[in-house]
């Protein structure tokens, strides 16, 4: 499963302050984040995504989890697409987000490194 962990990541009521839509159009490749859902227990949140890529479109959520002083970015189960390189670039976009709102964080564990090389030049 693709996931990304943020070390030193803030917490997610300032993630969720600080979110505007994301959309990044490539080629034929279209990646949008567009709503951010914060959990009422401001320790989870859940981000509506949508990615065409090759006139297929696909809707996923991307979940954001809170642990003491780190963010896990991974696809949330229930609505588990394929896992494209858009769809990895989408969640990409979202670790590249949390890493600007809070700039003393650094990427941790991850199996999605070329992607977050590539979206860090974006």
């Amino acid at each position: 499963m693709p996931h990304v962990v943020v070390e030193g990541a803030g917490d997610l009521q300032g993630l969720y302050q600080s979110f505007a839509p994301i959309l990044q159009r490539a080629g034929g490749e279209i990646l949008k984040v567009q709503e951010f859902y914060l959990a009422k227990s401001g320790r989870e949140a859940l981000l509506d995504a949508v990615v065409i890529e090759q006139g297929v479109s696909r809707s996923f959520f991307i979940q954001l989890k809170q642990h003491d002083t780190t963010v896990t970015v991974r696809l949330l189960p229930a609505t588990d697409p394929e896992k494209t390189p858009a769809v990895k670039k989408a969640m990409a976009l979202v670790a590249g987000f949390i890493r600007r709102v809070c700039p003393a964080s650094r990427y941790g564990k991850t199996n999605l490194q070329e992607y977050l090389d590539a979206s860090s030049s974006v």
